[in-house]
């Protein structure tokens, strides 16, 4: 009876570590309202990794002009979801949501430098934690050859033949130093997104992305409904098709007689 006991208590005390800091959140009578700001940092290297190969220069100023199409994209979907569930979205509002797009169609530099240096430094860190400078240079040159491969050939074969995407959400009240809740999102290809396109759509890069960053949407509402009072997804009856087409063919005229 004690150890059900203990693992009652134990299981109670980690629901209570993991709960969400926006269950406490009080919205009011009216429900939660959110100020929305979207944002793209200007992270890509490669113009074919965020649309299709059309000829274009592989400018800065190109590269630019299709994040911001695609920062574009994110929020016209994320306001479309909001007017669905009936969630207000309004500039004055006091809880502020803030999202970053810091990756998108690539693996950032950052994260292949990171992980090249932490390969490099485990290996020399063993050589030095078992005093021997010349195991320290060997393991740190192998790791460095051998991370380097996996790194920057696996960043190449991810931008090829995935859609990844990296988004920062944080929830803050307007003048607070801290905010009251950050997350981080990473999709490497969204299949289930992808396929609510038509299927002629879905070989072109510019969907791909924007399915990725869908099924982002479908993870951040999911953490925010959390929040009391926050609206729920609308789901379609059960005797119509679960997504409707982007586009409805207008109706043939009549035969003339």
């Amino acid at each position: 009876m004690r150890v059900r006991h203990s693992l009652l208590l134990a299981l109670t005390l980690s629901g209570l570590a993991c709960r969400s800091p926006l269950a406490d959140l009080h919205p009011g009578k009216e429900g939660p309202a959110l100020r929305l700001n979207v944002e793209i940092q200007d992270h890509s290297r490669r113009l074919a990794r965020l649309q299709d190969a059309s000829g274009a220069a592989n400018t800065a100023a190109a590269r630019q002009a299709a994040l911001e199409r695609h920062r574009a994209a994110f929020e016209t979907d994320l306001q479309a979801e909001a007017a669905t569930r009936g969630l207000r979205l309004e500039a004055t509002s006091d809880l502020h949501l803030d999202l970053k797009i810091t990756s998108l169609g690539e693996v950032r530099a950052k994260y292949i430098a990171w992980g090249i240096l932490s390969g490099v430094g485990w290996g020399v860190g063993v050589g030095l934690l078992a005093h021997n400078a010349q195991l320290a240079l060997g393991l740190g040159v192998y790791e460095l050859l051998e991370e380097s491969a996996f790194w920057i050939g696996g960043s190449l074969l991810a931008g090829r033949w995935s859609s990844p995407a990296v988004v920062e959400a944080r929830l803050s009240r307007a003048g607070a130093d801290k905010p009251l809740w950050e997350e981080s999102y990473y999709v490497l290809w969204a299949r289930k997104e992808l396929a609510a396109f038509p299927p002629t759509e879905r070989g072109h890069r510019e969907v791909q992305l924007r399915a990725s960053l869908r099924k982002v949407l479908g993870k951040l509402f999911r953490d925010l409904e959390v929040i009391p009072d926050f609206p729920r997804a609308v789901k379609p009856p059960a005797n119509l098709p679960g997504r409707l087409p982007l586009a409805v063919a207008a109706p043939a005229p009549p035969a003339p007689e």
